[in-house]
Parts: structure tokens; sequence; C-alpha cells
């Protein structure tokens, strides 16, 4: 067996030709990372959409958008085509055009957030739709509702339309993927005397099959003194880990840890009753490490806005001391800080609005590196300060699409190709505000390609796993260090002639090729895409397999058919070893079976055998026999393989025994 480089070197121009193909097609592939595409579209506010598949994302303005001044969720399919979008009352297709049976839903816009889209495990084609109704005792009791949404053979449609889920609710939901990777969990707050303390968390599968309640320690209850004490939003970090969630009329921000398998919430920290004014909107960093807050008064009151950036690192990251204030700016003199929202390319964006609701911002509002600390977040610094994000035409207000946070979780930097002996690629996600960065990669027999420090490559030794870390500089400080855990695949192992570059087999038989235990196979000279070859003629013939890994390996081998025959004569006391013994010359691998019979003038057998190797030495009894002239005829057979059974051969001839 030989490795893929020297067999490739070996054989043909055209078979060199097919496996260049092959590999250059290999270099990205389903093996890769791909991260999650359900958040890739946003739709919002006066005709504005941001495509996020597209890296830098684009702003277009979308004439035939219906307006979404208030908040709402979207959800894109696995490619990240726009599929789905709502505002809690009416749910619209990715075209634009409201879906059949997809209005009289009980949510509303008002809401923080009003909806939230959970694609139903198991089916692509099947959406639930969770609702949020602002609750006011004797005026708007519809609480939290699903509806399913299914495309079908036909056009998508509403088909379960306000399945009752939570009534007395505050105006808060979120989402997260199970820890066992297909399931969801959704996760709200109760509202009043009875449910204000209660958090509750429903896993969403085939069927909403659990509902896990949590009981709220801190002492505060989201009771109805006001209606604004149940407005607010509410988030999961990207990871799963952590859920936090903001009371505007308690001004108080939560901080609990979730877990993911159970569905059960622990209290970590708050700020104390008041301490932030008017809190509506929050968002975690991309490495979970920070928390944003914005806060927007209402017209009747006079008071500044805030962007506030808590560091969770800390042991009491709510203490007004550990507090860092981004951004202050009067309600009256400006517009009011929106919803805030992370994206896939790593950023969190802010919308803006004046107090009417009614009249937009050309632009969002960014945090280009919302992991780093304080004024390090770049909070609309793009390498020098600017207004944001350019909404091409269309008009933020105060509302950003919801997700799944599990949508956005997303690593620092990516990386594929992972197979022994390749480039291995690496890339940052998030590239804002970056002069430079410095990589570990912990192998130093390796081979590092450094020309673009954003995009580098290397060449791992051995196949194994290895701790790969990140430095970011800008301006002259140093931000990280990010780690990811690789692993290195070994190459699958092939060896087509279990040993040798060469295989006989007798005329007229055949020999099964076997290229392992493996997920695909191309065959050369015939292309062929099965494990196994049978081979009846000689020639070259080889074979690339991929493995789970989506490694790429290969091996060939030469079919050659054996020529057998015995001598016409032979001398035991030669000074020629291979004349002094009569046996089969040739390659003697070939034969499954074998028999050789030895006879003098008189038909008396005289020598036997069942071994090809052990030839007839010219005696008889342990005594010379007499030279002359003997008959012979040796029986055998050929290996069975796939294509045909053992074959029988006979041979037969006369041998000259001289002294």
């Amino acid at each position: 067996m030989k490795g893929i480089n020297e067999f490739t070197i070996a054989i043909s121009l055209a078979f060199l030709f097919i496996f260049s193909n092959i590999f250059q097609v290999s270099a990205q592939n389903e093996c890769s990372y791909v991260r999650p595409h359900q958040a890739d579209q946003w739709v919002f506010g006066k005709n504005a959409s941001i495509d996020f598949l597209s890296a830098p994302p684009i702003a277009s303005y979308k004439s035939s958008l219906p307006e979404m001044p208030w908040s709402l969720a979207a959800i894109s399919d696995n490619n990240g085509e726009l599929k789905l979008f709502s505002d809690g009352m009416v749910v619209y297709s990715g075209l634009y055009y409201k879906i059949i049976n997809g209005d009289g839903l009980l949510g509303h816009p008002a809401s923080t957030p009003s909806a939230l889209f959970i694609p139903m495990p198991g089916n692509i084609n099947k959406y639930y739709l969770f609702t949020v109704d602002i609750f006011i005792p004797g005026y708007r009791e519809n609480g939290i509702n699903v509806s399913i949404i299914e495309k079908g053979n036909g056009p998508t449609q509403v088909t379960n339309k306000n399945i009752p889920i939570l009534k007395e609710n505050a105006q808060k939901i979120c989402g997260v993927q199970h820890a066992n990777g297909r399931d969801f969990w959704v996760v709200t707050h109760g509202l009043g005397n009875n449910k204000g303390k209660k958090i509750y968390a429903y896993l969403v599968s085939d069927t909403i099959t659990k509902t896990v309640i949590s009981t709220d320690p801190f002492d505060h209850t989201l009771d109805l003194d006001t209606y604004y004490n149940g407005v607010g939003g509410m988030k999961v970090s990207p990871d799963g880990s952590k859920i936090a969630l903001v009371s505007y009329g308690l001004g108080l921000v939560e901080l609990f840890d979730f877990n993911n398998e159970t569905g059960t919430l622990t209290f970590k920290s708050a700020t104390t009753l008041g301490q932030v004014s008017f809190p509506m909107s929050l968002e975690f960093s991309t490495d979970n490490s920070k928390l944003y807050v914005s806060t927007a008064p209402p017209p009747q009151v006079s008071e500044d806005c805030q962007l506030i950036q808590y560091d969770l690192n800390n042991s009491d990251p709510f203490s007004p001391t550990e507090t860092f204030v981004l951004e202050t700016f009067s309600a009256a003199s400006d517009s009011l800080m929106g919803t805030l929202q992370l994206a896939v390319d790593g950023k969190i964006y802010m919308s803006k609005y004046l107090s009417s609701a009614t009249v937009g911002k050309d632009y969002l509002s960014v945090i280009y590196n919302p992991n780093r600390p304080k004024v390090a977040c770049n909070y609309n610094h793009l390498n020098h300060p600017n207004n944001g994000f350019y909404l091409n035409g269309g008009q933020g207000l105060i509302g950003l699409p919801a997700f799944v946070s599990s949508f956005l979780d997303i690593p620092h930097f990516t990386y594929f190709d992972q197979c022994h002996h390749d480039t291995t690629q690496f890339s940052i996600t998030n590239t804002a505000n970056i002069d430079d960065a410095t990589w570990a990669f912990n192998d130093a027999g390796g081979k590092a390609f450094l020309s673009d420090p954003l995009h580098p490559g290397f060449v791992f030794t051995e196949p194994g796993d290895y701790q790969v870390e990140l430095t970011e500089t800008y301006n002259g400080v140093d931000y990280g260090n990010y780690v990811e855990n690789i692993r290195i695949h070994a190459l699958p192992f092939v060896d087509l002639g279990q040993g040798a570059d060469t295989i006989f087999i007798l005329p007229n038989s055949s020999v099964r090729l076997d290229a392992g235990d493996y997920d695909f196979y191309e065959w050369f000279p015939g292309g062929e895409t099965t494990r196994y070859l049978d081979v009846t003629e000689s020639g070259l013939y080889g074979v690339m397999v991929t493995d789970s890994n989506c490694c790429k390996n290969g091996d060939e081998v030469y079919i050659v058919f054996a020529d057998l025959s015995y001598p016409s004569a032979f001398n035991p006391n030669s000074s020629i070893t291979v004349n002094k013994v009569f046996k089969p010359l040739g390659t003697t691998s070939t034969l499954a079976d074998y028999s050789l019979y030895v006879y003098n003038r008189w038909g008396q057998l005289i020598f036997e055998s069942d071994n090809p190797d052990d030839g007839w030495d010219g005696t008889y009894k342990g005594e010379p026999a007499p030279m002359g002239t003997y008959v012979y005829t040796a029986v055998f057979t050929s290996f069975e393989s796939g294509a045909q059974e053992a074959q029988k051969f006979k041979k037969s001839g006369s041998v000259t025994l001289v002294r």
C-alpha cells in the first residue's frame, strides 16, 4: 500500500487529473463548521431589510414590506432564505404576503417582544409561532399562545391557531436550544400576585411536552401595581447558560443561570429596584461575558436615555461601581433607544426612534466589538467614529426581529479542513477594529501561513487534539484570549494489496478488491462507487475513499495474471537452487488449493504434495530415484471472489530427472 502522495505521482496523467479534481472540491465540505442561518434575514421598521447572509451585511429598502414599527420575530431556513415574520397579530411569508389563515393571532406588537418562531424539531416544513399579548386585567387577557405553521404540498398556512400556553404573562419570551441539540426551550415570566414570581420554561419538541416552573427568589414580584412592571425584554445568552430580564416599571435587571438540559433557572444577581431607570431592551455579547441594557423613559418623564454595559465576569456585575454607561443623551432632544439585537456577524445592533414611534431613523446604532470592555466595545466606532449602520432608504423604529439565541451562538473564529496534511484554514467571525491578530497553534513542528492574520492557515504535524488561541490587537491594546479546541483527523487507511503493490491471479479467474468500510468510494478506471471491486482483467486499479470526517485517501494496485509453469528437467545435484527441486515456477500465492502427483514410467506414484512450495527432490522412499523421464499431474484452484466461484485447473506433463 502506498501513501496518497506517492500513489498520485505513480498513476497516469488521466488518473492524476481525476484525483486533483476530487481534492479541489473537498476544501470546505459537509464536515466543516456551518454556522446557523435562521437569523440571517432581518425585516423591521419602515421598509427596512438587512441580509446577513452577505458579508458585510447588505441593507435594502423593500417597498412591499408591511410596516413593522414595534416588536416582531423572523426566521430563515437553513440556507438563509427568509421564510416567515410576524408582529404577533399577523404572520407573513418571506415574500411579504400574509399567509393563509395568518391573521387573528392573539399577540400584540407593543409587547417586548411580540412573537418568537421555533422550528419544529425533525420537520423542516413546520414552525411554532409563540405570540405574546400585553396583559391588562379586564382589557387584554389573551396571554401567550402558540400557533403551528405548515408548508405542505400547497401554500404555507397556519394549521392550528392560538393554542393557550400561559395567562397572566409579562411581556417576556425567549428561546434556546435544548442540550440534546434537537429540541428547544421557550422561557417566559408570569405577571401579577399569583404568577409574578414564576418563570416558565416549555420544552418544545414534536409537541410541547413539558413545563418547568422556577420561582424567582429575588425580593420582588412582577405585580400589577403598574402596567409597566411587565414591560421589558428577556434574553438567553448565545451558549444557553444564562438568562437575563429587565422590568421597565421596577427599574430592575436580573441575571440567572439556566440549565438547558432540565429547563431550570437559578438566581445569580440583580440590580437594586430602581437602580436603572426604565430599562427596555437587553442583549448578551457573543462570548456571553457582557450584558447590554438600553433605557427609554416614557414621554411624560424627563430623564435621559442610557446604554449600559455590565461585565458578567465580575463577582458583583450590577454593582454601581462596576456599571459602565456607554452613552447618555436627552430623549427630548434626540431619539429614544429601541431594541438591542445580536446578529450573526458578532455585532449588536440597536434601533432608535422618536417618541411618537412613527418617525424612524436612517441608521441603526452598532456595538462593533461587544466582547470587549467599556469603551473598547466600540459603540458606533468602526476604525473611526461613525453613525452606525445605514439602512439604505429603510428606517428603523422601535423593534428589531427576535430570534432563538442558539441561532446566534457562533464561535469567535471558525476553521475547516481538519484532515492530516491539510492546511487547516481559520477565519475570525467579527473582523471589526482589529489591527493585528496573534495565533498560538500549540504545535511546534507545524507550518503556519500568516500572510493574512485574520484568515491564516496551519498544517498540523500529526493527527490529534490541539488548542488554538487567538489574541486581537487594536490601538495597541490586546483583546482575548479566544480559544477553540480542534481535532485533526487521521487519513483513512486503504490497502488494496494487503501490503503488496501487485496482486497475481490465475488466468480466467478474478479477485475482489476491498477498499475498507468508509462513506464514499471512487474507483478508477471505471468510476465505481462501491466498497468492493471485482477484477477479472489485468491492469492498474485504484480507489479514493472518503470517511465520516470527510478525509480522503487512496491506494492503487496492479493486477497481473500469474504465469505458472513447470521445468522440463531438474538436477538435485545442481549448484543452482531453483534447479534442485521439481516444483511450479511463478507466483504460487495465487493458489487456493494445490495437489502435485509424480509417477514413474510404470504409473507408480512416487511423490505427492499439497504445498506448492514443497517440490520433489528426486528421491523415492528416502533413496535417489533413477534418472529418466517422469510424468506429473498438478491440480489447483483459484481463490473465490465476488465475481466468480473458485476455478479448478489441471496441468499434466513430463519432467526429466538428471544427475
